[in-house]
């Protein structure tokens, strides 16, 4: 499994902000690099489905009993979540002063 493709775990609606998307270990290296909430452009790539352009930001969740973990939040909606075997791509980092 590439460390340079964000590999799904999980994903959860977040009603009014988007899809939180887990990764599947190994997380990508790009996912520690930026700051917590960097905006992100990423490229899905899912079976059966055409590669999709989406906007995203970094966060942090602490589930149960476990430690904190970077995720993303999808700030678009790709028609429903997202399982394992879809892969999201890093295209760029969004710089602030674009924001």
């Amino acid at each position: 499994m590439s460390t340079a493709v964000f590999w799904v775990a999980r994903s959860l609606r977040v009603p009014g902000l988007g899809l939180l998307v887990l990764p599947a270990p190994p997380a990508p290296a790009w996912l520690a690099a930026p700051p917590l909430h960097a905006a992100l452009r990423l490229l899905l790539r899912r079976p059966g489905y055409p590669p999709l352009a989406l906007p995203a930001t970094i966060e942090e969740v602490a589930p149960e009993g476990q430690p904190p973990t970077r995720a993303l939040l999808l700030d678009a909606d790709p028609a429903g979540e997202l399982g394992q075997g879809a892969q999201l791509a890093l295209v760029e980092v969004v710089p602030d002063d674009l924001l």
